[in-house]
């Protein structure tokens, strides 16, 4: 199957080949800017042309298209190499180092993205798995937690059961951290270790589910996979988050790959999340824009696909056993025991597999403080990889797997390349470094067709899943606080700790994250650079193409800064279960005597569902209904629900219900809700229309606005509020 992979047609390879060749020859002669103006913009203008869907859908059109618009960013850095690294003084030169080193780590991730993502591959229709019972591979489910809310623990174990395979080929354990001996002896965990573990014990008994603790936590999650495959058996086992729940057809649409394919140790599948992450919550994105999660298993996953470096995501994913077994287990040395066990597997000749169909739907971190945490032990976990077991120097890894995997831990080094762009104005504008010795003519022959290609070759790449400035957005935001990490591990690469990533979290009252502040300092670095910049412009004329240049940057990141000042306002949130999208049509009556009543169905949780109907008669809050329902499977549901919000839209009439008794129905509910995955994959697969750069500007404009007004009428409550009680206010508390 490796073989078939990476069968690449002859007409791509003889158009990568001759295009290469046009790319060396005119590397040679075009350093002469009336040359380089020409073949700059002029790629610029093919790679318009041809990045339209009808040419660019085609493999060989879509390599000549990335290996000219590359050639136009390696002119640049050949520019930046040869005309702009001068001496000028020590620290102006330390300085100007460490900005041209942010510029190499970003080209290295973005002709690495190139490379990986030039022909993605895309799966025809799952195997079957036999009728055959005896055929059938035997399926371990293994669930592990630490300190999740056991609702959420539970929800997944009874989607788990709603599986469609054979059920006497299926045992699905609870591996449970949080109640381990350690945990339940101790004086001041003792209490709430006990209660989890009696609790989960007892839901497992009740519903012939296995549950499997250890004296102590060893190697966090690895250790605890670990001790439970020396308990089980199965030939497979998927792996879910506590908070990941899968829908019926997962196993039917993962398990026949191995069937097909005897070297397969891994199929991993999307992680779709119900809720939005911190910034699409700031940014009110959530739905119309397509997330940095989207664009990771949207995009770089079917890339690297190709290449046989699909790795395993932690969760959502099968692995066979044998294979595991063969490498010792899950490996805990980094903190990103996913990723390191894939590369030992793939290091062992085995095959991996990426199945772009959404099936499992979890939580992605509600507060900005938990998003950051969780980032940060990716980042750490990565780079960890890179510098204990270089990928490069891994022998049964193929060349490709080499460059997909060295990709994986480069990414991570963004911490470092964001905050130097993010201050490098300012380090000229306020300190009077110079950094970036350039006209504005050579900016406008070199730099502009540069950035431009990198924008057309990203949305080559990744198309409609990654728009122009918010991925810039993400990393910027993010490298505040991954610069520290960054250092802290390349300086002890074995010192990171495994931490967890909070889920299910709920807060009474809108506050400020503790993590403001670095945040708002380098908000006032750049609000400060700009008189400075009107000084000089007034009395530096000999430099004025520089402050030009450093000005425009400096208006760029004033730009992220704003759009992004609203994030670290943690909202409101007391749902115990998020909302999802669904969208059906359903009956509902008032009384088993009364005709029911058509309506849309608009949103639903576990505890209670969002109605839209035509506004013809008055509704009531508190009013009692029942609705119906019929899935794709043939089951019906009865449930019964109060209203409890009315809102006019127009000539509708939406209906906000809570459902009753939710605790009798709660396996019916779960297996409404996530039981047919079909609604997860049409939101994933929804038509995006992506919008031009100017009306994305202008939308970060207007998040830059409404965060800054959220910003000071918090910062004023804030101050009356301490102001009151006399004390001095706290970043957390408002």
């Amino acid at each position: 199957m490796q073989k078939e992979r990476l069968k690449i047609p002859l007409l791509s390879k003889v158009v990568f080949v001759v295009s290469g060749i046009l790319v060396i020859y005119l590397a040679s002669i075009s350093q002469v800017p009336e040359v380089a103006i020409w073949t700059g913009y002029g790629f610029v203008v093919i790679g318009l042309v041809l990045k339209k869907r009808k040419y660019i859908k085609h493999d060989a059109t879509r390599i000549f298209v990335i290996v000219l618009l590359g050639f136009v960013s390696i002119r640049y850095l050949m520019w930046r190499i040869t005309d702009t690294l001068v001496y000028t003084g020590a620290f102006d030169f330390f300085f100007m180092a460490l900005v041209f080193a942010a510029e190499i780590e970003v080209s290295m991730v973005h002709f690495v993205g190139l490379f990986s993502n030039m022909m993605p591959v895309r799966r025809p229709v799952s195997p079957k798995i036999p009728h055959t019972l005896s055929k059938i591979p035997s399926v371990d489910i293994f669930i592990p937690t630490f300190n999740e809310p056991v609702e959420v623990v539970e929800i997944t174990a009874l989607a788990c059961l709603d599986l469609d395979y054979p059920k006497q080929k299926v045992n699905i354990y609870i591996l449970d951290d949080g109640g381990t001996e350690a945990k339940r002896n101790d004086p001041i965990l003792g209490s709430t270790a006990w209660y989890r573990h009696n609790r989960l014990k007892e839901f497992a008994k009740d519903h012939h589910i296995k549950y499997i603790t250890r004296a102590k936590n060893e190697k966090a999650k690895s250790g605890n996979i670990n001790n439970a495959l020396k308990q089980t058996s199965g030939e497979l086992i998927l792996f879910l988050d506590c908070d990941h729940v899968p829908g019926r057809e997962f196993l039917r649409e993962t398990v026949g790959w191995f069937l097909k394919d005897p070297k397969l140790f891994l199929v991993q599948t999307p992680h779709f999340f119900v809720n939005p992450d911190p910034l699409e919550q700031s940014m009110h994105t959530f739905h119309t824009v397509p997330s940095e999660n989207e664009m990771f298993f949207r995009s770089s996953l079917p890339g690297i696909d190709l290449w046989n470096s699909s790795f395993f995501c932690g969760s959502a994913a099968v692995l066979k056993r044998k294979y595991l077994e063969e490498v010792g287990g899950v490996h805990g040395e980094t903190i990103t025991e996913d990723a390191e066990t894939s590369m030992k597997l793939h290091n062992m000749g085995y095959n991996s597999l990426y199945l772009n169909k959404p099936m499992v739907c979890g939580m992605t971190p509600e507060t900005f403080s938990d998003f950051i945490l969780q980032r940060t032990r990716w980042c750490q976990g990565m780079i960890q990889i890179g510098l204990m077991f270089n990928p490069i120097m891994q022998k049964g890894l193929s060349w490709y797997q080499k460059v997909c995997y060295s990709s994986f831990y480069i990414f991570w080094f963004f911490g470092l390349a964001r905050v130097m762009f993010l201050i490098a104005p300012s380090l000229f504008l306020i300190f009077g470094l110079q950094i970036y010795h350039a006209s504005v003519d050579l900016v406008l022959v070199y730099a502009l067709p540069h950035l431009l290609a990198s924008l057309i070759s990203a949305d080559i790449i990744y198309g409609r899943y990654r728009w122009p400035l918010f991925s810039e957005l993400y990393e910027s935001i993010q490298s505040l606080f991954l610069f520290p990490v960054v250092l802290g591990v390349i300086a002890n690469p074995k010192s990171p700790a495994f931490k967890v990533t909070p889920k299910g979290q709920t807060h009474e009252e809108m506050k400020l994250s503790p993590l403001a502040k670095p945040f708002y300092f380098i908000c006032f670095i750049l609000l400060l650079s700009i008189p400075f910049a009107i000084h000089k412009w007034q009395t530096m004329p000999l430099l004025r193409d520089t402050i030009e240049v450093c000005s425009v940057w400096l208006m760029f990141n004033l730009l992220m800064a704003f759009s992004a000042m609203g994030v670290f306002w943690e909202r409101h949130q007391v749902r115990h279960f998020h909302r999802a999208i669904m969208s059906e049509q359903v009956k509902f009556s008032i009384d088993d005597k009364t005709k029911p009543f058509c309506a849309s169905v608009t949103d639903i949780s576990i505890s209670g569902i969002g109605l839209l109907l035509p506004d013809e008669r008055p509704w009531g809050k508190e009013q009692n209904i029942k609705v119906h329902f019929k899935d794709k499977y043939g089951r019906h549901y009865h449930l019964q629900a109060i209203v409890k919000r009315i809102i006019k839209r127009d000539k509708h009439i939406y209906l906000g219900c809570e459902f009753v008794d939710v605790k009798s129905h709660f396996s019916e509910l779960i297996h409404l809700i996530y039981g047919d995955s079909q609604k997860w994959q049409d939101f994933w697969f929804r038509p995006l229309k992506k919008p031009s750069v100017l009306r994305i500007m202008w939308m970060f404009l207007k998040c830059g606005k409404t965060g800054f007004v959220e910003t000071f009428s918090g910062l004023k409550k804030l101050l009356l509020e301490s102001k009151k009680s006399g004390k001095q206010p706290k970043e957390s508390e408002l």
